[in-house]
């Protein structure tokens, strides 16, 4: 069981972190979305709280995304194959990181990956919970 939850973790960081960072960096070279096809999303991230300063195109989006997925992500996935003592808090700072990403894009923008990111996110924060439990009871 702990060895399927450290698999899922680092297959999940090492996926959401890549995918953090190059979504975030298509997003700041073209700001508009056409990188990523995401023009026509525009006009819903124009009624996001804040719109007239953050949200008049995807520079504010890219930058969250990766401070908030891509770095997230990436650590936690370096941290996990290293075995570091605090691998377990950063995947469950990741997981939680996920979720909230999620569940506001799923407030605003309906779609079957947020929903699947979503789920990730769960799995990722219970496995990040469990094995840090069993790590604390010195079964590392």
């Amino acid at each position: 069981m702990r060895r399927v939850a450290r698999g899922f973790l680092i297959t999940i960081s090492i996926i959401n972190g890549i995918m953090g960072l190059v979504c975030a960096v298509l997003l700041l070279l073209a700001p508009d979305g056409r990188n990523l096809g995401m023009q026509v999303l525009l006009p819903t991230i124009a009624t996001f709280p804040l719109a007239d300063t953050f949200f008049r195109d995807f520079v504010w989006i890219g930058i969250a995304m990766l401070l908030g997925l891509g770095i997230p992500n990436l650590l936690a996935a370096v941290m996990l194959l290293r075995r570091s003592g605090m691998q377990y808090v950063v995947t469950l700072v990741a997981g939680v990181l996920l979720i909230l990403w999620c569940a506001f894009e799923l407030l605003y923008m309906f779609n079957v990956a947020a929903v699947g990111f979503l789920v990730a996110g769960v799995l990722a924060v219970v496995a990040s919970v469990v094995l840090r439990a069993s790590a604390s009871g010195g079964h590392n």
